[in-house]
Protein backbone atom coordinates (compact mmCIF):
# COMPACT_ATOMS: atom_id res chain seq x y z
CA UNK A 1 0.00 0.00 0.00
CA UNK A 2 1.10 3.55 -0.75
CA UNK A 3 -0.24 6.83 -0.89
CA UNK A 4 -1.33 6.46 -4.41
CA UNK A 5 -3.06 3.43 -4.19
CA UNK A 6 -2.17 -0.27 -4.28
CA UNK A 7 1.15 -1.55 -5.83
CA UNK A 8 1.93 -4.76 -6.44
CA UNK A 9 5.90 -5.41 -6.82
CA UNK A 10 7.68 -8.72 -7.80
CA UNK A 11 11.24 -9.58 -8.39
CA UNK A 12 12.84 -8.35 -11.11
CA UNK A 13 13.94 -11.20 -14.01
CA UNK A 14 17.47 -11.93 -14.70
CA UNK A 15 15.97 -14.40 -17.41
CA UNK A 16 15.13 -13.32 -21.54
CA UNK A 17 11.96 -11.82 -21.14
CA UNK A 18 9.84 -13.08 -24.60
CA UNK A 19 11.27 -10.59 -26.47
CA UNK A 20 14.24 -10.65 -25.89
CA UNK A 21 14.54 -14.26 -26.43
CA UNK A 22 16.82 -13.67 -29.95
CA UNK A 23 19.75 -11.77 -27.61
CA UNK A 24 20.16 -14.88 -25.26
CA UNK A 25 20.26 -16.17 -22.18
CA UNK A 26 21.35 -12.91 -20.61
CA UNK A 27 20.17 -9.29 -20.75
CA UNK A 28 22.72 -7.57 -22.54
CA UNK A 29 24.66 -4.04 -21.37
CA UNK A 30 21.85 -2.31 -23.15
CA UNK A 31 18.80 -3.72 -21.75
CA UNK A 32 20.46 -3.52 -18.13
CA UNK A 33 21.03 0.72 -19.06
CA UNK A 34 17.96 0.83 -20.32
CA UNK A 35 15.57 -1.41 -18.29
CA UNK A 36 17.20 -2.70 -14.84
CA UNK A 37 18.56 0.26 -13.77
CA UNK A 38 16.25 2.19 -13.82
CA UNK A 39 13.51 -0.23 -12.43
CA UNK A 40 15.82 -0.99 -9.43
CA UNK A 41 15.27 3.35 -8.64
CA UNK A 42 11.82 2.94 -9.42
CA UNK A 43 11.66 -0.43 -6.70
CA UNK A 44 13.69 1.71 -4.27
CA UNK A 45 11.53 5.08 -4.43
CA UNK A 46 8.28 2.96 -3.91
CA UNK A 47 9.85 1.12 -1.06
CA UNK A 48 10.91 4.42 0.57
CA UNK A 49 7.16 6.09 -0.01
CA UNK A 50 5.71 2.48 1.68
CA UNK A 51 8.62 3.01 4.65
CA UNK A 52 7.45 6.04 5.50
CA UNK A 53 3.77 5.55 5.31
CA UNK A 54 2.70 7.12 8.94
CA UNK A 55 2.84 11.33 8.83
CA UNK A 56 3.29 13.19 11.95
CA UNK A 57 3.10 16.46 13.58
CA UNK A 58 4.34 18.29 17.10
CA UNK A 59 2.75 20.55 18.73
CA UNK A 60 4.78 23.07 20.77
CA UNK A 61 4.64 26.71 22.14
CA UNK A 62 7.95 29.14 21.96
CA UNK A 63 7.94 30.83 25.37
CA UNK A 64 5.70 28.73 27.16
CA UNK A 65 7.01 25.14 27.77
CA UNK A 66 8.78 25.65 23.77
CA UNK A 67 9.79 21.97 22.73
CA UNK A 68 10.68 19.96 25.91
CA UNK A 69 13.25 16.99 25.35
CA UNK A 70 13.62 17.15 21.57
CA UNK A 71 10.23 15.68 21.13
CA UNK A 72 9.80 17.80 18.14
CA UNK A 73 12.10 15.14 16.49
CA UNK A 74 10.65 12.37 17.74
CA UNK A 75 8.07 11.07 15.84
CA UNK A 76 10.56 11.37 12.73
CA UNK A 77 13.50 9.27 14.10
CA UNK A 78 11.03 6.31 12.99
CA UNK A 79 11.69 5.69 9.41
CA UNK A 80 8.36 4.84 8.70
CA UNK A 81 7.06 8.07 9.82
CA UNK A 82 7.39 11.69 8.46
CA UNK A 83 6.75 14.63 10.39
CA UNK A 84 4.41 17.01 7.89
CA UNK A 85 4.10 19.77 10.37
CA UNK A 86 4.50 22.03 13.25
CA UNK A 87 2.15 23.86 15.35
CA UNK A 88 3.04 26.88 17.35
CA UNK A 89 1.13 29.94 18.30
CA UNK A 90 4.81 32.05 18.10
CA UNK A 91 5.52 33.01 14.43
CA UNK A 92 9.88 33.24 15.18
CA UNK A 93 9.47 29.89 17.71
CA UNK A 94 7.60 27.74 14.72
CA UNK A 95 10.06 29.16 11.99
CA UNK A 96 12.63 27.40 14.38
CA UNK A 97 10.85 24.56 14.63
CA UNK A 98 10.41 24.00 11.16
CA UNK A 99 14.01 24.38 10.33
CA UNK A 100 15.29 21.74 12.59
CA UNK A 101 12.72 19.15 11.75
CA UNK A 102 12.36 19.79 8.27
CA UNK A 103 8.65 19.75 8.05
CA UNK A 104 7.44 21.52 4.99
CA UNK A 105 4.46 23.45 7.01
CA UNK A 106 3.83 25.63 9.94
CA UNK A 107 0.38 26.26 11.61
CA UNK A 108 -0.30 28.93 14.29
CA UNK A 109 -3.16 26.59 15.78
CA UNK A 110 -2.87 22.87 16.44
CA UNK A 111 -6.60 22.75 15.54
CA UNK A 112 -6.26 24.25 11.84
CA UNK A 113 -3.28 21.38 11.62
CA UNK A 114 -5.83 18.72 12.16
CA UNK A 115 -7.92 19.64 10.09
CA UNK A 116 -5.93 20.13 7.51
CA UNK A 117 -3.27 17.63 7.53
CA UNK A 118 -5.23 15.08 9.36
CA UNK A 119 -1.93 13.16 11.04
CA UNK A 120 -0.79 10.05 11.67
CA UNK A 121 0.52 10.49 14.87
CA UNK A 122 1.28 13.94 17.16
CA UNK A 123 3.75 14.77 19.71
CA UNK A 124 2.40 17.15 22.27
CA UNK A 125 5.94 18.42 23.22
CA UNK A 126 5.35 21.51 25.23
CA UNK A 127 6.69 21.56 28.51
CA UNK A 128 3.76 23.49 30.13
CA UNK A 129 1.06 21.02 30.85
CA UNK A 130 -2.04 23.49 30.52
CA UNK A 131 -2.74 22.39 27.16
CA UNK A 132 -1.69 18.58 27.16
CA UNK A 133 -5.26 17.68 28.08
CA UNK A 134 -7.26 19.57 25.13
CA UNK A 135 -4.71 19.16 22.86
CA UNK A 136 -4.75 15.32 23.40
CA UNK A 137 -8.31 14.95 23.03
CA UNK A 138 -8.67 17.45 20.28
CA UNK A 139 -6.17 14.74 18.70
CA UNK A 140 -8.90 11.47 19.77
CA UNK A 141 -11.47 13.41 17.83
CA UNK A 142 -9.84 14.27 15.04
CA UNK A 143 -8.77 10.94 14.11
CA UNK A 144 -5.01 10.59 14.96
CA UNK A 145 -4.14 7.23 15.79
CA UNK A 146 -1.08 8.10 18.07
CA UNK A 147 -0.05 10.71 20.36
CA UNK A 148 3.18 10.99 21.90
CA UNK A 149 3.07 13.06 25.23
CA UNK A 150 5.59 14.88 27.05
CA UNK A 151 5.26 14.81 31.32
CA UNK A 152 3.30 15.11 32.52
CA UNK A 153 0.20 14.55 31.08
CA UNK A 154 -2.09 16.27 32.59
CA UNK A 155 -2.37 18.63 35.56
CA UNK A 156 -4.77 16.71 38.10
CA UNK A 157 -6.48 13.34 38.11
CA UNK A 158 -9.58 14.90 36.96
CA UNK A 159 -8.40 16.17 33.43
CA UNK A 160 -6.21 12.46 33.35
CA UNK A 161 -9.67 11.07 33.53
CA UNK A 162 -11.18 12.80 31.05
CA UNK A 163 -8.36 12.71 28.27
CA UNK A 164 -7.90 9.19 28.65
CA UNK A 165 -11.70 8.51 28.16
CA UNK A 166 -11.50 10.47 24.97
CA UNK A 167 -8.63 7.78 23.70
CA UNK A 168 -10.46 5.15 24.76
CA UNK A 169 -13.50 5.95 22.89
CA UNK A 170 -11.65 6.78 19.99
CA UNK A 171 -9.24 3.97 20.27
CA UNK A 172 -6.08 6.23 20.10
CA UNK A 173 -2.92 4.75 21.92
CA UNK A 174 -1.21 7.21 24.04
CA UNK A 175 2.07 7.12 25.21
CA UNK A 176 3.93 9.48 27.64
CA UNK A 177 7.61 10.74 28.06
CA UNK A 178 8.42 9.09 31.45
CA UNK A 179 12.16 7.46 31.40
CA UNK A 180 11.63 4.14 31.76
CA UNK A 181 12.67 3.93 27.89
CA UNK A 182 15.92 4.11 28.45
CA UNK A 183 18.50 1.19 28.08
CA UNK A 184 19.67 0.97 31.61
CA UNK A 185 16.45 0.95 33.41
CA UNK A 186 14.94 -1.81 30.49
CA UNK A 187 18.41 -3.43 31.79
CA UNK A 188 17.85 -3.57 35.51
CA UNK A 189 14.05 -4.21 34.80
CA UNK A 190 14.85 -7.74 33.07
CA UNK A 191 18.06 -8.36 35.70
CA UNK A 192 15.46 -8.26 38.53
CA UNK A 193 12.72 -10.61 36.57
CA UNK A 194 15.82 -12.72 35.72
CA UNK A 195 16.21 -13.38 39.87
CA UNK A 196 20.12 -11.25 40.10
CA UNK A 197 18.77 -9.81 43.59
CA UNK A 198 16.39 -12.40 44.65
CA UNK A 199 12.97 -11.26 46.23
CA UNK A 200 11.77 -7.57 45.95
CA UNK A 201 11.84 -6.20 49.38
CA UNK A 202 12.57 -2.60 48.74
CA UNK A 203 12.62 0.45 46.40
CA UNK A 204 13.49 3.77 47.25
CA UNK A 205 13.67 6.72 45.31
CA UNK A 206 14.40 10.59 44.98
CA UNK A 207 14.21 13.89 42.66
CA UNK A 208 16.98 15.68 41.74
CA UNK A 209 16.86 17.93 45.39
CA UNK A 210 17.66 21.07 43.79
CA UNK A 211 15.83 24.75 43.63
CA UNK A 212 12.98 22.63 43.16
CA UNK A 213 13.01 20.22 45.84
CA UNK A 214 9.59 19.53 47.58
CA UNK A 215 6.75 19.91 45.34
CA UNK A 216 7.74 20.99 42.43
CA UNK A 217 10.31 18.46 42.45
CA UNK A 218 7.68 15.58 42.56
CA UNK A 219 5.67 17.09 40.03
CA UNK A 220 8.25 17.53 37.18
CA UNK A 221 10.53 14.49 38.29
CA UNK A 222 8.51 12.52 41.15
CA UNK A 223 6.02 10.92 38.19
CA UNK A 224 8.81 9.37 36.16
CA UNK A 225 10.50 7.70 39.96
CA UNK A 226 6.15 6.78 40.50
CA UNK A 227 6.23 5.41 36.93
CA UNK A 228 9.24 3.23 37.01
CA UNK A 229 8.39 2.01 41.36
CA UNK A 230 5.58 0.61 39.72
CA UNK A 231 6.85 -1.17 36.69
CA UNK A 232 9.46 -2.96 38.98
CA UNK A 233 6.67 -3.72 41.72
CA UNK A 234 4.48 -5.36 38.68
CA UNK A 235 1.25 -4.12 40.04
CA UNK A 236 -0.89 -1.33 41.45
CA UNK A 237 0.11 0.50 45.18
CA UNK A 238 -2.36 -0.09 47.85
CA UNK A 239 -2.45 3.16 49.83
CA UNK A 240 -0.20 5.83 50.21
CA UNK A 241 0.89 8.18 53.31
CA UNK A 242 2.69 11.40 52.49
CA UNK A 243 4.42 14.42 54.98
CA UNK A 244 5.03 17.73 53.24
CA UNK A 245 6.95 20.40 54.91
CA UNK A 246 8.10 23.93 54.25
CA UNK A 247 11.61 24.47 55.90
CA UNK A 248 10.69 21.57 58.00
CA UNK A 249 7.21 22.64 59.23
CA UNK A 250 3.93 20.50 58.58
CA UNK A 251 2.50 22.60 55.69
CA UNK A 252 -1.64 23.61 55.42
CA UNK A 253 -3.36 24.08 52.22
CA UNK A 254 -3.24 27.97 52.98
CA UNK A 255 0.62 27.09 52.08
CA UNK A 256 -0.34 26.44 48.31
CA UNK A 257 1.53 28.43 45.84
CA UNK A 258 1.29 27.95 42.12
CA UNK A 259 3.50 25.58 40.20
CA UNK A 260 5.82 26.31 36.79
CA UNK A 261 5.01 25.22 34.17
CA UNK A 262 1.17 24.63 34.50
CA UNK A 263 1.51 21.71 36.78
CA UNK A 264 -0.97 23.42 39.28
CA UNK A 265 -1.24 24.20 43.60
CA UNK A 266 1.98 22.89 44.94
CA UNK A 267 3.59 23.58 48.42
CA UNK A 268 6.30 22.24 50.51
CA UNK A 269 10.04 22.06 50.08
CA UNK A 270 10.71 19.27 51.93
CA UNK A 271 8.18 15.99 51.04
CA UNK A 272 8.18 12.09 52.19
CA UNK A 273 5.96 9.65 50.34
CA UNK A 274 5.53 6.05 51.27
CA UNK A 275 3.58 3.52 48.70
CA UNK A 276 2.62 -0.30 49.74
CA UNK A 277 2.04 -2.40 46.67
CA UNK A 278 0.00 -5.73 47.31
CA UNK A 279 2.65 -8.44 48.99
CA UNK A 280 4.39 -5.86 51.62
CA UNK A 281 6.63 -4.22 49.23
CA UNK A 282 7.15 -0.51 50.30
CA UNK A 283 8.48 2.16 48.21
CA UNK A 284 9.46 5.44 49.72
CA UNK A 285 10.12 8.55 47.44
CA UNK A 286 11.64 11.66 49.51
CA UNK A 287 12.89 15.47 47.76
CA UNK A 288 14.78 17.61 49.90
CA UNK A 289 17.22 20.34 49.48
CA UNK A 290 20.85 19.06 49.41
CA UNK A 291 23.41 21.61 48.96
CA UNK A 292 23.51 23.05 45.81
CA UNK A 293 25.66 21.60 42.70
CA UNK A 294 26.44 21.69 39.33
CA UNK A 295 23.07 20.31 37.19
CA UNK A 296 24.75 17.30 35.76
CA UNK A 297 25.31 16.23 39.83
CA UNK A 298 21.69 16.63 40.68
CA UNK A 299 20.90 14.57 37.34
CA UNK A 300 23.13 11.42 39.33
CA UNK A 301 21.37 12.20 42.32
CA UNK A 302 17.99 11.18 40.35
CA UNK A 303 16.90 7.97 40.48
CA UNK A 304 15.99 4.87 42.47
CA UNK A 305 17.39 1.48 44.24
CA UNK A 306 15.57 -1.64 44.38
CA UNK A 307 16.85 -3.90 47.32
CA UNK A 308 16.45 -7.62 46.69
CA UNK A 309 17.21 -10.48 49.62
CA UNK A 310 20.47 -10.98 47.33
CA UNK A 311 21.43 -7.97 46.09
CA UNK A 312 20.38 -4.69 44.73
CA UNK A 313 20.63 -2.28 41.61
CA UNK A 314 20.53 1.29 41.10
CA UNK A 315 19.11 3.41 38.51
CA UNK A 316 20.03 6.84 38.20
CA UNK A 317 20.04 9.76 35.79
CA UNK A 318 17.48 8.23 33.07
CA UNK A 319 17.39 8.54 30.36
CA UNK A 320 21.62 9.18 29.92
CA UNK A 321 21.58 6.05 32.40
CA UNK A 322 23.50 4.96 35.23
CA UNK A 323 23.26 1.29 36.42
CA UNK A 324 25.06 0.05 39.84
CA UNK A 325 24.67 -3.66 40.90
CA UNK A 326 25.46 -4.49 45.07
CA UNK A 327 25.51 -9.15 44.82
CA UNK A 328 24.90 -8.62 48.58
CA UNK A 329 21.53 -8.59 50.33
CA UNK A 330 22.78 -6.15 53.20
CA UNK A 331 24.17 -3.51 50.90
CA UNK A 332 25.79 -1.48 53.95
CA UNK A 333 29.41 0.37 52.79
CA UNK A 334 32.28 -1.12 52.86
CA UNK A 335 34.60 -3.74 50.88
CA UNK A 336 31.66 -6.78 51.69
CA UNK A 337 28.90 -4.64 49.63
CA UNK A 338 30.65 -2.82 46.37
CA UNK A 339 28.48 -0.91 43.84
CA UNK A 340 29.78 -2.01 40.79
CA UNK A 341 28.78 -0.05 37.87
CA UNK A 342 27.07 -1.92 34.65
CA UNK A 343 27.95 -0.63 31.35
CA UNK A 344 25.83 -1.30 28.04
CA UNK A 345 28.21 -0.98 24.98
CA UNK A 346 25.86 -0.16 22.65
CA UNK A 347 24.27 2.76 24.82
CA UNK A 348 27.67 4.65 25.20
CA UNK A 349 29.24 4.12 22.37
CA UNK A 350 28.07 4.29 18.64
CA UNK A 351 29.38 1.70 16.06
CA UNK A 352 33.02 3.45 15.52
CA UNK A 353 33.78 3.39 18.96
CA UNK A 354 32.91 7.14 19.75
CA UNK A 355 31.61 7.83 23.10
CA UNK A 356 27.71 8.87 22.83
CA UNK A 357 26.60 12.74 23.78
CA UNK A 358 23.54 12.87 26.55
CA UNK A 359 21.56 13.98 23.80
CA UNK A 360 22.11 10.86 21.86
CA UNK A 361 21.17 8.89 24.10
CA UNK A 362 18.32 11.46 24.67
CA UNK A 363 17.21 11.10 21.46
CA UNK A 364 17.87 7.23 21.66
CA UNK A 365 15.36 7.30 24.73
CA UNK A 366 12.86 8.69 22.64
CA UNK A 367 13.22 6.20 19.82
CA UNK A 368 12.43 3.36 22.37
CA UNK A 369 8.85 5.45 23.02
CA UNK A 370 8.55 6.07 19.33
CA UNK A 371 9.18 2.51 18.78
CA UNK A 372 6.51 1.31 20.92
CA UNK A 373 4.02 3.84 19.70
CA UNK A 374 4.29 2.85 15.84
CA UNK A 375 3.95 -0.68 16.82
CA UNK A 376 1.10 -0.23 18.89
CA UNK A 377 -0.48 1.65 15.76
CA UNK A 378 0.30 -0.65 13.10
CA UNK A 379 0.36 -4.06 14.79
CA UNK A 380 -1.71 -3.43 17.95
CA UNK A 381 1.43 -4.49 20.08
CA UNK A 382 1.34 -3.81 23.74
CA UNK A 383 3.12 -0.61 25.00
CA UNK A 384 6.05 -2.81 27.69
CA UNK A 385 9.13 -0.38 27.46
CA UNK A 386 7.45 2.64 27.43
CA UNK A 387 4.94 4.00 29.81
CA UNK A 388 0.94 4.47 28.26
CA UNK A 389 -1.58 6.66 29.24
CA UNK A 390 -2.71 4.49 31.80
CA UNK A 391 0.64 4.47 33.41
CA UNK A 392 1.29 8.16 33.66
CA UNK A 393 -2.35 8.59 35.55
CA UNK A 394 -1.13 5.91 37.74
CA UNK A 395 2.38 8.22 38.51
CA UNK A 396 0.00 11.26 38.49
CA UNK A 397 -2.38 9.42 41.43
CA UNK A 398 1.08 8.90 43.44
CA UNK A 399 2.10 12.39 43.20
CA UNK A 400 -1.25 13.63 44.59
CA UNK A 401 -1.32 10.59 46.99
CA UNK A 402 1.30 12.52 48.56
CA UNK A 403 -0.36 15.45 49.11
CA UNK A 404 -3.65 14.33 50.01
CA UNK A 405 -2.83 12.06 52.33
CA UNK A 406 -0.66 14.59 54.13
CA UNK A 407 -4.06 16.98 54.29
CA UNK A 408 -6.04 14.37 55.41
CA UNK A 409 -3.43 13.49 58.37
CA UNK A 410 -3.53 9.72 57.46
CA UNK A 411 -2.49 7.00 54.91
CA UNK A 412 -4.98 7.21 51.86
CA UNK A 413 -6.09 4.36 49.57
CA UNK A 414 -5.89 4.14 45.98
CA UNK A 415 -7.26 5.09 43.79
CA UNK A 416 -8.26 8.22 45.41
CA UNK A 417 -11.56 9.38 45.69
CA UNK A 418 -10.45 12.60 45.58
CA UNK A 419 -9.80 13.49 41.53
CA UNK A 420 -9.25 17.21 41.75
CA UNK A 421 -5.30 19.00 42.81
CA UNK A 422 -5.50 18.28 46.73
CA UNK A 423 -4.72 22.18 47.20
CA UNK A 424 -7.09 23.63 44.94
CA UNK A 425 -10.15 21.80 46.23
CA UNK A 426 -9.29 23.27 49.76
CA UNK A 427 -8.80 26.67 48.42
Amino acid sequence: PTPYGLILIGPVRRTPVPWAQGRGRRWTKRQKRLIIRPARYVIAGLQRIMRRSLTAAAFGHTGQGDYGHGHEFSLGLHPEVETVAIADPEPEGRARALARTGAPRGYEDYRDLLERERPDLVSVASRTVTDHAVQIAACAQRGVKGVLCEKPMAASLAEADWLLAACRKAGMHLVVAHRRASAYEIHAYELVRQGLIGQLREIRGRGKGDHRAGGEDLAVLGPHIMDSMRWFAGTDPAWADGHVVQDGQPVSATDARAGNEGIGAIAGNGLTGTFMFPGGLPAVFTSYAVAPRPAREHSRWFGFEIYGTEGALSVRNSPTGLLYHCPRGMCAPGPQAEWNRILLADWEEDGQGRPRTERDKMLRSNRIMVDELVNAVRDGAPVTRACTGEDARWALEMTMAIHESHLQGRRVELPLAQRDNPYAART
